[in-house]
């Protein structure tokens, strides 16, 4: 008895693991599914980034004063550039011919001389008819600045024109770093022609007056022009100003939200991000 009595409470054991799970999962099946909660979607709608707006048309507007003001002062200074080189050349290849071509006494001082002025005036003459020809990459710049600006700047856009403005800077300072040799080779020049002026004894007092006058209009000039080689052209400016006074563009950042979430198996939050 004892065994049948042992038998059937195991039957009824097993019974109640076996068959409860099943009607248990039938009437799961057979409840209707809860609706879900509104803010149960992970997806977060994205809203209009007003910040970011305003700090690109601020900084669009920054770009059209800068651009347009380093493209007037360029052109204007590369006109005195140019001047300066072809009328600076000019005279030198014409001191170098007085002095290369005269009769009497072509010493090896004057021919020294004609010598030297030739080169120097060959490199302004060069540098001059090159500066007044070319055409600046401001102003093409500033074309392509007007064309988009037309048809309405993105963010993309402009940071390709703050590349341009940086790239800008660095070929002025190259620039400069030539002009501030030439200068110094310039003034060089000037100090050798006032050392040697009153050494040589078959030169003319014209000869000694024009070589004290010629390094003096060399030492000044080349001295000029190397210390205006410390200047920072207008693209430098324009650069070194929009960096100071842009509005900075918000990045890529983190932004995130909880929402209810309730589901057959209970209740919780949902954690929704975009970054």
């Amino acid at each position: 008895m004892r065994c049948a009595f042992l038998l059937a409470f195991v039957w009824v054991l097993v019974g109640a693991t076996t068959f409860r799970p099943a009607a248990a999962s039938a009437q799961e099946a057979d409840a209707p599914t809860p609706p879900e909660a509104p803010g149960e979607a992970a997806m977060v709608a994205e809203e209009p980034d007003a910040p970011g707006r305003s700090a690109l048309l601020h900084n669009a507007a920054l770009m059209d004063e800068l651009v347009e003001r380093s493209t007037t002062q360029t052109i204007r200074e590369q006109k005195f550039a140019a001047a300066a080189g072809i009328t600076g050349g000019t005279i030198l290849v014409g001191l170098s011919a007085w002095r290369l071509i005269e009769d009497d006494p072509q010493s090896a001082y004057s021919r020294g001389l004609g010598v030297m002025f030739m080169t120097l005036g060959m490199v302004d003459l060069t540098t001059g008819i090159y500066a007044a020809t070319r055409v600046p990459h401001e102003k093409r710049r500033l074309e392509r600045w007007k064309r988009a600006r037309s048809a309405g700047i993105t963010e993309l856009e402009l940071a390709h024109f703050e590349g341009e403005l940086e790239a800008s800077r660095e070929l002025r300072q190259g620039e400069r770093l030539l002009v501030r040799w030439n200068g110094l080779t310039h003034a060089i020049a000037g100090i050798l022609v006032l050392s040697f002026a009153p050494i040589p004894d078959a030169s003319t007092r014209t000869d000694r007056v024009s070589g004290y006058v010629v390094g003096g209009i060399f030492v000044a000039t080349g001295f000029a022009a190397f210390a205006a080689s410390f200047r920072d052209t207008p693209s430098e400016k324009a650069w070194s100003d929009y960096k100071t006074r842009k509005m900075p563009m918000p990045g890529h950042q983190l932004s995130w939200r909880f929402a209810p979430a309730i589901s057959r198996r209970g209740a919780g939050l949902s954690f929704g991000a975009t970054f």
